[in-house]
């Protein structure tokens, strides 16, 4: 079928452009750097043709990327996105300060219209100030190390169930009536990764190494103000996140105990062990709703059309152009994520899909990102479609919420209840997941010469602050490295607290899903159709939602969340 998404038209950059071959790049930059930016319009212009390059060079980096993570065992992909870093966007990062300094030092740049351009010339601002030459040599290293991580995680394998599997593919054995299963599929995995653990540790000890000299150039003390400056965290700080932490072990905590103990007491045990954690309680046989891309993409159509029909036709244009890698194998990159394809503004999806229920939530979440690009694919510069983290997580949760009102639509009742009070107790346990993360985060970077052991005693201590009541005797390594499974630490730095901030966001936009549907989605596209233009307090504000991270907010939502399971 024909697709409405054309892909942009092209003023300053040549269509067809190598935007992987400096000798085609800097001609272009060359361009722009001798610009005359003689008032507002010379600006905009020249905003809107610099836009048009990054994105082209955006894109080249994300296919890239794309190609590297579907097959980490592939050397020419690997070998081809490390070029990209090493040898382009060094270029590329160098040019566009330059760029940021012209742009500040326009006189010009002061006739823009505040109420449009005032989050642009901020950020703008932003990373001049942070720019330093001997950084990107840095930088380059700090991808190489990223790429590394991935090639090991996506190259463990285990023989299990008389089937050579990777990691993912696991997952289904976790929700085994049969409990020597669920333990022998955790003990098979822990060994496989616990194979690793040396290599992992020596990548992330030289990460750590990187930042904080990176960090140091710049004229910081530790990363931790450096990355928070550069992720644009302009309407919080790090005292706001010490005091998040604060409220989940309030509100959370407590709550996320309380069911633990009554799963244990379901399943007839005194306390939960870690492979008892996906297992169905009342004895019931685990749901394998899908068995293939296809079958998975049939099965999130119907909940996308559910939720508003215009977001089903959205879907339907990224199956049409062949955007969906969704099911796992050998050789691909854990973990699921939405990747913009800048040159054409369409958004690619990514996920491991093995079979079961989570992997449906997990798909709605990466369409709430995709339907969030779409929404503000209309916007000519690439600033605008870069939107704050926060509301793109907030998007992405919000779908995983309204499209498990809906789950009758693929569901018989019962499993639909049960999938869905399964979701909702999963988001308590994810916001002490997000906690410890961050909050360990925050201590490894405020300590970056500590030993291995520190590291280990700390990352328990704040388990013990933070987890739910399960049982770990016999498994001390196991908890104490559990930390090292979570890529974000590796790949995308500081960027979990954000998945806290959107789920409060996303509960308040679920609430009011369920008492006016119309007017929630409506506010929920809005919102999103704004992409980066404003700042996030006010993105929250036109979601029909409060930007409140205060315990009294965290009590109100476990109250409600409690509600809902227990309906």
């Amino acid at each position: 079928m024909p697709t409405p998404y054309a892909p942009p038209t092209w003023h300053f950059v040549p269509s067809h452009l190598d935007a992987g071959a400096t000798d085609q790049l800097e001609p272009l930059f060359d361009e722009l750097d001798r610009r005359n930016l003689l008032d507002a319009g010379a600006v905009e212009t020249w905003l809107r043709d610099e836009s048009e390059l990054l994105a082209r060079i955006s894109a080249e980096q994300a296919r890239r990327y794309v190609r590297m993570t579907q097959r980490t065992d592939d050397d020419e992909a690997k070998r081809a996105y490390l070029a990209m870093e090493e040898t382009v966007m060094p270029v590329v990062k160098r040019r566009s300060d330059a760029l940021d300094k012209k742009f500040l030092a326009s006189p010009a740049t002061g006739m823009l219209d505040p109420k449009r351009f005032d989050v642009v010339v901020r950020r703008r601002r932003t990373q001049s100030a942070l720019f330093r030459a001997e950084n990107v040599e840095l930088q380059r290293q700090e991808a190489e190390l990223q790429t590394r991580q991935q090639a090991i995680l996506g190259g463990i394998t285990v023989e299990f169930d008389s089937k050579t599997l990777t990691l993912q593919q696991l997952g289904p054995y976790y929700e085994s009536q049969d409990r020597s299963v669920r333990e022998g599929a955790f003990r098979k995995a822990l060994a496989a990764r616990a194979a690793r653990w040396p290599d992992l540790e020596e990548i992330f000890e030289a990460l750590v190494r990187l930042r904080t000299t990176i960090a140091r150039n710049a004229g910081f003390t530790t990363y931790t103000p450096y990355r928070f400056q550069e992720l644009g965290r302009y309407d919080y700080t790090e005292a706001t996140c010490l005091r998040f932490h604060d409220a989940i072990a309030e509100a959370v905590v407590p709550a996320v105990r309380a069911a633990d103990r009554a799963r244990a007491g379901k399943l007839g045990l005194p306390r939960l062990r870690p492979w008892d954690m996906d297992v169905d309680p009342s004895g019931r046989p685990p749901l394998r709703p899908f068995s293939t891309q296809q079958e998975l993409i049939a099965l999130c159509r119907r909940l996308f059309e559910r939720v508003d029909p215009r977001f089903a036709a959205e879907f339907d244009a990224l199956v049409h152009r062949d955007l969906l890698d969704l099911m796992s194998r050998k050789g691909k990159a854990p973990g699921g994520y939405q990747y913009q394809l800048e040159d054409e503004r369409m958004p690619f999806i990514f996920v491991n899909g093995v079979g079961v229920h989570g992997d449906v939530q997990t798909l709605l979440h990466e369409g709430g990102h995709a339907f969030h690009s779409l929404a503000c694919r209309h916007h000519d510069l690439l600033a605008f479609r870069d939107y704050p983290i926060e509301m793109a997580e907030t998007a992405s949760m919000s779908m995983e919420l309204l499209g498990l009102e809906h789950l009758d639509a693929i569901y018989s009742p019962d499993d639909s209840r049960r999938s869905r009070r399964k979701h909702l107790e999963g988001i308590l346990r994810t916001l002490c997941w997000i906690a410890s993360i961050d909050a360990f985060q925050h201590w490894v970077y405020g300590r970056p010469s500590h030993t291995r052991e520190e590291r280990r005693v700390a990352w328990l201590d704040i388990r013990r602050r933070f987890g739910g009541d399960v049982d770990w005797s016999g498994l001390d390594d196991a908890l104490a490295m559990q930390w090292i499974g979570q890529t974000h630490l590796f790949n995308h730095p500081f960027y979990y607290v954000e998945y806290g901030i959107a789920q409060v966001g996303a509960l308040q936009v679920w609430s009011r899903y369920r008492r006016d549907p119309v007017a929630a989605v409506e506010a929920y596209r809005r919102a999103l159709a704004l992409g980066g233009t404003r700042p996030l307090p006010e993105l929250f504000a036109a979601a029909g939602v409060e930007f409140d991270l205060s315990p009294a907010m965290l009590h109100a939502l476990v109250a409600d969340l409690a509600a809902q399971i227990s309906a």
